[in-house]
């Protein structure tokens, strides 16, 4: 667990630093989590809880992040394979994420 620890802080370290060349450069920065399930789902909540991975990564880094099971229409997705979606429920998800990423980004709204 330690060795993973590690891993993690120092892909925390480098993401910092590049989310900061983005920034010197005019660029924006958001982080989605995309939905899993199943096994995977549950794997990752037991090794990397949410508080130990996610929460750290937006303070260090200080942007804002989408996290698709705080939004009600961004869950419910399954994943079949328990990583990605099918292509329908992609395209449907991207539509659903779309007004996240405006607000994120705070950028007017179209009608």
């Amino acid at each position: 667990m330690t060795k993973m620890k590690e891993g993690i802080e120092k892909r925390f370290t480098d993401v910092t630093a590049a989310v900061e060349k983005i920034r010197a450069r005019g660029g924006k920065i958001v982080f989605v989590r995309f939905p899993n399930s199943g096994g995977l789902k549950e794997l990752e909540d037991k090794l990397t809880p949410r508080q130990q991975s996610w929460d750290p990564l937006l303070q260090m880094t200080h942007a804002p992040g989408i996290y698709y099971s705080d939004f009600p229409e961004l869950s419910g997705f399954n994943c079949p394979e328990w990583s990605h979606l099918t292509a329908g429920d992609s395209v449907e998800f991207s539509r659903r994420l779309v007004p996240h990423l405006r607000e994120a980004l705070k950028m007017p709204t179209t009608q």
